[in-house]
């Protein structure tokens, strides 16, 4: 239960940074909701992968596709924490 409070949570931040992201007109404010979008989005690939990985009847398509969300959660997590630091950087000079 309280997974899928996370997960909601977090999809629901995903959707509100994607919408601040493309209403920003300056190009480095642009780049940190694009960094924030990405980081929540990392976390609700994670979460879901993790719920895949709790049903107790575990086959290999659930599997799979469990894996694949994770790997792609992970890859936008570090790429939106990175883009996110090295904007928000940019922006303070």
């Amino acid at each position: 239960m309280i997974l899928t409070g996370f997960t909601i949570t977090a999809l629901f931040l995903t959707i509100v940074f994607g919408f601040q992201y493309r209403m920003i007109k300056h190009p480095v404010g642009k780049k940190i909701g694009q960094g924030l979008m990405n980081i929540f989005m990392g976390i609700t690939l994670i979460l879901f992968a993790a719920n895949q990985f709790l049903f107790p009847d575990l086959t290999t398509i659930r599997l799979t596709i469990a894996l694949v969300m994770l790997a792609l959660g992970i890859f936008n997590l570090w790429a939106g924490v990175k883009n996110y630091r090295y904007y928000k950087g940019l922006q303070t000079k």
